[in-house]
């Protein structure tokens, strides 16, 4: 009797040690949902409003840049160009760091830089130096626009990830909001100061407060921990065990001491950075940064992996040419058609009628108006001898117009992101998307023009975040970063080239373009049939 109570005891002692040890997603499962989870959305979300922000501000200041600074049509090109090349070079580097030394420091680092250089660029007097600094900048904001879904993502559980980076999508689409409501108050003021032989105006000062919030949501981010999830990753469990106690405490107001988990298990993949606690002459740090961007690749080249980073990047690459691609040309040609039905008030016209009967030279250029996001204005060209700094507030209206609709996207796609499968919501917003580009050729009205860039931008913005989610979901947490930064880079790609074709074949007929970008975007569509199922 008493050797059976002595096994009985021992056999609940033993159960009891099991149910204290557990895998980060069981263990953040325990954490709950609340208040920890609500703030750090919203600080996810603020960051990335602040790299929203920065990618379309180049729509709003250039105009005014140009009479200052005396831009070409050349000039205005490069300063778009130079952003976003700064992020297709940054997207690996950026990568590599983040999945070796943290998500945390690289963001900081990061936005702390792309706030002093967004303010540093305002006191800009030529284009050279304003060339610099919005290279600069779109290579330090590379990183917090593609780490933000890696660094938000490992905080939740696999039921609430994909949702919740949905949901941040949100606040992009609302820096498209804020972007041209800040810039209607703040260009058009007549603002001239002269200090040191140094000009400071209007289109200075919105460059300037644009940095402002980045610096600000810096100093909020640095309150917040690591991600637990790359902590467990690199075998640093106490570590990312107290970070969960505290996240238990703030979600459930209990005390930390309650945490169920007492033991966290330690990640079965790799551990890839292992200087912690040592110091490097600069060259051992040069070769342990080599070996972990050899340590990653090898592991995103194998299979699965391997197949899936294909697919994803593929099908990324054909969301951003049809992002950016029609993102340039349909505020444009909403302009076209306003212009021309002011001229003809009773007549309608075809989309390539109206192209052969603008002046090409006068408008889209293969260069020199690269749009930095889906739903950016165009502002119309002001010949050498006209210089006006000032813009038409049709500008403003018809960016809030779209922007106000693709809100909706960031709404529904959080709502349904687990009440359908992985692959619908892509197949079906991408197929929409190049469906809706091709109906461009067929509207005959301004009116026409609005509706189709308003769905058009609604499905085309629905997919990109959703994509981010799925590949956020499908990587393991040692190449996730990586990953997600080479699919970033290759969404730039895709940006440049769509907006470089656009212009060189709008001069050789103005179907060819059309078809071609929505076909492209359709084709991603059916690649998204062979994303991997979620595991039940």
């Amino acid at each position: 009797m008493v050797n059976q109570v002595a096994s009985l005891s021992y056999i609940v002692e033993n159960n009891a040690g099991k149910e204290s040890a557990a895998d980060f997603e069981k263990a953040i499962k325990l954490c709950g949902y609340g208040k920890f989870h609500y703030g750090f959305v919203l600080l996810c979300g603020a960051m990335f409003l602040c790299v929203g922000c920065q990618n379309g501000i180049n729509a709003y200041i250039l105009p005014s840049a140009e009479c200052d600074l005396d831009l070409s049509s050349e000039q205005k090109g490069l300063l778009n160009v130079a952003f976003l090349l700064g992020g297709v070079v940054s997207s690996l580097f950026w990568g590599v760091f983040a999945d070796a030394y943290g998500r945390r420091y690289i963001l900081l680092l990061t936005l702390l830089s792309d706030s002093i250089l967004s303010i540093g660029g305002s006191f800009s007097q030529s284009f050279k130096v304003l060339l610099i600094f919005r290279a600069l900048s779109g290579f330090f904001i590379g990183a917090p626009g593609s780490l933000v879904y890696t660094y938000l993502g490992e905080f939740h559980t696999a039921k609430h990830r994909v949702k919740t980076i949905c949901y941040v999508g949100f606040f992009w689409t609302l820096s498209w909001l804020i972007l041209p409501g800040l810039a209607w108050i703040i260009i058009p003021l007549p603002i001239s100061l002269r200090f040191n032989g140094m000009l400071y105006n209007s289109w200075r000062l919105f460059l300037a407060i644009i940095g402002i919030p980045t610096l600000m949501v810096t100093l909020i981010a640095a309150r917040y921990p690591e991600s637990p999830k790359f902590l467990v990753s690199q075998g640093k469990t106490d570590e990312a065990l107290a970070i969960l106690r505290k996240i238990y405490a703030i979600n459930t107001g209990r005390n930390e001491d309650d945490y169920p988990v007492k033991v966290l298990l330690s990640d079965d993949t790799m551990n890839i950075n292992n200087v912690n606690n040592t110091s490097f002459s600069a060259s051992r740090v040069l070769m342990e940064l080599l070996k972990n961007i050899w340590q990653q690749m090898r592991s995103l080249a194998s299979p699965p992996l391997l197949k899936y980073a294909l697919l994803c990047w593929t099908i990324y690459f054909a969301n951003m040419c049809g992002y950016y691609g029609f993102g340039l040309w349909l505020p444009e040609l909403f302009n076209r058609f306003e212009s021309y039905q002011h001229l003809h008030p009773n007549r309608s016209v075809s989309v390539c009628k109206l192209i052969q009967e603008s002046d090409l030279q006068a408008t889209v250029t293969p260069a020199s108006n690269i749009s930095l996001n889906s739903t950016n204005v165009l502002i119309n060209s002001t010949t050498e001898t006209d210089c006006s700094s000032n813009m038409d507030e049709m500008v403003f209206i018809n960016s809030l117009t779209i922007n106000a609709f693709c809100l909706l996207g960031n709404i529904v796609s959080g709502y349904l992101a687990n009440r359908v499968g992985r692959r619908t919501i892509p197949v079906t917003t991408m197929l929409l998307a190049g469906m809706f580009g091709f109906a461009i050729y067929f509207v005959e009205s301004s009116l026409q023009i609005l509706m189709v860039s308003c769905m058009f931008s609604l499905m085309i913005v629905t997919a990109n975040f959703v994509i981010s989610s799925i590949v956020v979901d499908i990587f393991p947490t040692h190449v996730g970063a990586v990953a997600i930064c080479m699919m970033t880079c290759f969404g730039r790609i895709g940006a440049i080239a769509s907006n470089l074709a656009f212009g060189m074949l709008l001069d050789i007929s103005c179907e060819v373009p059309i078809f071609l970008v929505g076909s492209i975007v359709i084709f991603g569509g059916l690649l998204a049939l062979i994303l991997p199922q979620k595991k039940s």
